[in-house]
């Protein structure tokens, strides 16, 4: 039986080389910045880990693919070799019917029938008798076939190893990936803990069952692909290539960003009965000017913000009340899929913005 080739291992398109690269940034110490006087090393350590984990599975997603395009070569060398011995039996059985019909070699026919068996294989000592007896202008013919043959069976071999190594390969990358997840998942708890070390608070444990809901998120496919940002600036993003968010309509983000959103909302939602509350999520560079000359002391200044690059939502619903149940959830569990309320926005010192959230695994 011809063995299928592997499925695709689903792939996320969340930027996970990216997002060691910039966590390592985030938190490593600034020129003229105070530093988190505790964790920073721990910090530090969790980044290097998974920057080298992502680097794992890059390479087995890699090898994975080279694996798939080996196992689609044999597979095709497979075809045309299954088509020539289709068609060197074709010609033999013509030649065995036209024999049949004229009451002629039939001292042939016997050795023939070797070559047009399908089920016999590997039977060299009768296709050489074959050969010897038949003489002639069909000895060429049956030495078509007994090569057409040959190949077709080394060409099953190939395959056969090629697709196992395929299914190898795609084990191998899942478990990296795996691996990878775990690793940035643990990081971007740290960053959040820091985050809040370096505002004066206290570190918060994720809930149990947000955490289960967090490993399932890690292994979904995106609904939404979204499109190419490169060369786009800050506030500038085409809206089709934005994805956007089903529980607040109107809302667009990063794909990668709106897919990690849309699994906190509905975890959110599965505590509190309701989605999280949007107040704003993209936001363009116009937009971005008239928030600034709106709230001067709260807007970053044009062509900086986060949100200008679909990687920030301002959320109401009790979020924006830091003393809220409902911001003390996101304490504890927005960091599992990959959103912080970063330190300058914890007021400790700068702006107080307990609604601002922003998607650091990218």
């Amino acid at each position: 039986m011809r063995r299928s080739l592997p499925s695709a291992l689903p792939r996320r398109t969340t930027r996970s080389l990216a997002a060691a690269a910039v966590l390592v940034a985030l938190s490593a110490p600034q020129a003229g910045a105070t530093t988190v006087p505790t964790g920073q090393d721990q910090l530090t350590t969790l980044a290097a880990q998974a920057a080298s984990a992502l680097e794992t599975y890059q390479q087995a997603l890699q090898a994975q693919q080279d694996a798939q395009v080996a196992a689609d070569a044999a597979q095709q060398e497979l075809a045309a070799a299954d088509a020539a011995l289709a068609a060197s039996r074709e010609e033999m059985g013509d030649w065995a019917s036209q024999a049949y019909r004229g009451a002629s070699g039939f001292s042939e026919l016997s050795g023939v029938a070797v070559l047009l068996d399908p089920r016999r294989t590997g039977d060299v000592g009768s296709t050489l008798a074959t050969i010897d007896r038949v003489g002639g202008q069909h000895a060429e013919v049956v030495e078509t076939a007994v090569q057409a043959r040959a190949r077709q069976e080394a060409a099953t071999a190939r395959a056969s190893a090629a697709v196992d190594a395929a299914h190898t390969r795609v084990e191998e990358a899942a478990a990296a990936k795996a691996t990878a997840d775990a690793a940035v998942q643990q990081q971007l708890l740290a960053y959040s803990e820091a985050q809040r070390t370096s505002a004066g608070l206290g570190p918060l444990a994720p809930d149990a069952a947000v955490t289960d809901r967090a490993r399932a998120f890690l292994s979904s496919t995106q609904t939404c692909a979204g499109g190419t940002l490169t060369g786009f600036p800050n506030g500038l993003l085409p809206l089709e290539a934005l994805c956007p968010l089903p529980s607040a309509p109107g809302m667009v983000l990063r794909a990668d960003a709106a897919h990690a959103f849309e699994a906190l909302s509905q975890a959110f939602q599965a505590d509190f009965g309701t989605p999280l509350a949007v107040t704003d999520a993209y936001r363009s560079l116009a937009a971005q000017v008239d928030v600034k000359a709106r709230k001067p002391g709260l807007a970053a200044a044009p062509g900086t913000s986060r949100h200008g690059l679909g990687l920030a939502v301002d959320l109401g619903g009790g979020v924006q009340d830091a003393g809220s149940v409902q911001h003390q959830w996101m304490d504890r569990n927005a960091a599992l899929f990959g959103f912080v309320n970063p330190a300058w926005a914890q007021g400790s010192p700068g702006p107080f913005e307990p609604w601002h959230w922003e998607f650091v695994a990218s």
